[in-house]
């Protein structure tokens, strides 16, 4: 993959084809991704900014550098343009009615401030209508779960011809045999095109039940309930809200939906967790980058254990490193660390 490096104001800075002799470019589809290469510290400039691939649709943010004086060698790493959105707060309160995809879209227009060069693009302003509040979150933050919802997510690319970073909501295609549009995409042993199988389920972080709690106190607190347990077994969850209430400005059912519009959202962090890792066989079967990308969803089949899925892209890993390129595949739902499992029960 080619590379180049970028100053504050996105001119070429430095060689502009970089040589590097470690590259590690980590796609996530539903949360921000991040980078590292490494390269000779005489092709090091201080005012290298970003790193630039027009092979992908990232843009690196040179976030931390170390020098390595006996190597002769500094690693630039950081996260993709996309954490720029964790820089800035919805504030004061943010209302609307309509498409999720609509309310992130508005919301990044309206307070993206002085982020460089961000313009949102065109979307598909489909999906569910709703209504929605939020305050005080982050624009990443806000965004990521907004979007996730309805399988979507979205990216910062930089088009280097216009000079300006496109804020785009996007969904990965449907490439499983339940559907015609698009060609098939199977992953299996049989196919021969996987190999280092990591496949995982944990549902201890489970729950299907939630009340959420938002305006008043005690018998006068206004809730909304979000009921997925299908009249089985409940394992409840108290959701705290901070959206407020205005009766002047809406109606109390309109404020309750946006209640449930946060537990909505806020029901993914309780959800079974499945996932299951590998590395895509190069040369056999599909073709990344052009057969399936980051987003899309698959057939896989797991024959030694009987297991099947239809499964999203949610993150690929990509290392170039001793004339290898290898690529690392990950499916299904993001898997919580202790601290996020610790934390959200």
């Amino acid at each position: 993959m080619e590379i180049m490096a970028l100053n504050g104001d996105f001119l070429p800075e430095g060689p502009t084809n970089l040589t590097y002799f470690d590259l590690a470019w980590n796609r996530k589809y539903y949360e921000t991704g991040q980078f590292s290469i490494q390269i000779k510290a005489q092709d090091y400039r201080a005012d290298m900014k970003y790193i630039f691939t027009a092979q992908r649709p990232e843009l690196g943010m040179i976030q931390k550098v170390v020098y390595e004086e006996e190597e002769g060698m500094v690693v630039l790493s950081g996260f993709f343009y996309e954490r720029k959105l964790a820089d800035k707060i919805i504030w004061p309160a943010f209302e609307r009615y309509g498409t999720r995809s609509g309310f992130v879209a508005a919301a990044v227009e309206r307070y993206k401030g002085d982020i460089p060069k961000l313009e949102v693009a065109g979307f598909e302003d489909d999906g569910e209508e709703i209504q929605k509040q939020e305050t005080g979150t982050t624009l990443e933050e806000m965004a990521q779960s907004t979007l996730q919802v309805e399988g979507r997510a979205y990216r910062c690319r930089y088009d280097f011809e216009n000079d300006v970073v496109l804020f785009e909501i996007y969904r990965g295609l449907d490439r499983t045999q339940g559907q015609n549009g698009n060609h098939f995409v199977t992953f299996s042993r049989g196919f021969r095109n996987i190999q280092n199988v990591k496949a995982q389920s944990d549902g201890s972080a489970y729950k299907n039940y939630f009340v959420v709690g938002g305006q008043g106190e005690g018998a006068d607190r206004i809730t909304a309930v979000y009921d997925l347990s299908g009249g089985g077994y409940r394992q409840e969850q108290f959701l705290e809200s901070k959206k407020t209430y205005n009766p002047e400005k809406q109606s109390l059912e309109a404020y309750q939906d946006i209640l449930l519009q946060e537990a909505v959202e806020k029901s993914g962090k309780y959800v079974d967790i499945h996932n299951v890792e590998f590395d895509a066989v190069a040369g056999v079967g599909a073709v990344y980058l052009e057969d399936y990308d980051l987003g899309d969803k698959c057939d896989i089949i797991l024959d030694q254990v009987g297991i099947s899925y239809e499964a999203r892209i949610i993150e690929i890993m990509e290392t170039w490193g001793n004339g290898e390129h290898r690529v690392t595949l990950t499916f299904g739902d993001k898997i919580p660390t202790l601290y996020e499992k610790a934390r959200i029960r």
